[in-house]
């Protein structure tokens, strides 16, 4: 599954990139997506999906763990109403976390789910490594982070 956040999403308005493979945004990156749209007049990709509309998504748990994580990390204003987009992600990323762990591994067994993120957001970089890459973390549940050239 690949995340991407809003400064990828800039990226692909940017270099109009044509989407071939499904991504998805957090749910604080799909409302700031909806002012990019306006901003370059364009729609999202239908290869764009918002992860809160998709079945693994669990809403109660997301609200449980973007509270944890926006008492966590620091660097939000409330005032200029910047900084949710990484927690959101943060957010979504141990909510999928959480799910795929409680699902049953016997149904899956040739379908292990990747969490891979694509930014080129350095503060986001050290808090998703900090967070689920440190090397007591269980390596099934490592997130991948791309940069922005592997958008495809």
């Amino acid at each position: 599954m690949k995340i991407i956040d809003i400064n990828t999403l800039n990226y692909i308005f940017n270099h109009d990139l044509k989407i071939k493979e499904v991504h998805y945004l957090a749910p604080d990156i799909k409302e700031e997506s909806e002012v990019t749209e306006q901003v370059f007049g364009r729609k999202l990709s239908e290869n764009i999906k918002n992860i809160s509309s998709e079945p693994i998504f669990n809403e109660g748990i997301y609200l449980k763990n973007y509270r944890e994580m926006l008492n966590k990390y620091r660097g939000r204003s409330f005032y200029n109403m910047t900084g949710f987009g990484d927690i959101s992600i943060l957010a979504l990323l141990k909510t999928l976390k959480e799910c795929y762990q409680n699902q049953p591994r016997k149904l899956f067994k040739n379908m292990e789910e990747e969490l891979v993120v694509i930014t080129e957001d350095e503060a986001l970089k050290k808090k998703i490594e900090k967070e689920f890459n440190q090397s007591n973390i269980d390596v099934l549940w490592k997130v991948k982070i791309l940069d922005n050239s592997s958008v495809t």
